[in-house]
């Protein structure tokens, strides 16, 4: 599958995939999100460790970033790699 980008300032939201073979293609996008306060991951079917990685890149450089609608493979995912207090998981 692939992954579909839409940024609507500030909120960008993230479907499909974002796993080792779509990070590339936010990774060369990740510039380009200034004020981003939301990253909406609601519509993701699948997530590995590079797309958690991707993630926490994009909370480090915008301090103010929550994720919101993350599953629960993905709570998990962030627990058991102990980043859930580093990548501010929203309800």
């Amino acid at each position: 599958m692939s992954l579909s980008i839409d940024w609507q300032a500030p909120v960008l939201t993230l479907s499909g995939d974002l796993d080792r073979n779509t990070v590339p293609q936010l990774w060369q996008q990740r510039h380009n999100y200034a004020d981003l306060d939301t990253i909406d991951v609601a519509a993701l079917a699948r997530v590995d460790t590079a797309g958690l990685a991707m993630l926490l890149t994009l909370c480090e450089q915008h301090d103010k970033a929550q994720v919101r609608g993350a599953s629960e493979r993905l709570r998990k995912l962030a627990e058991l790699g102990n980043l859930n207090r580093i990548i501010p998981l929203a309800e």
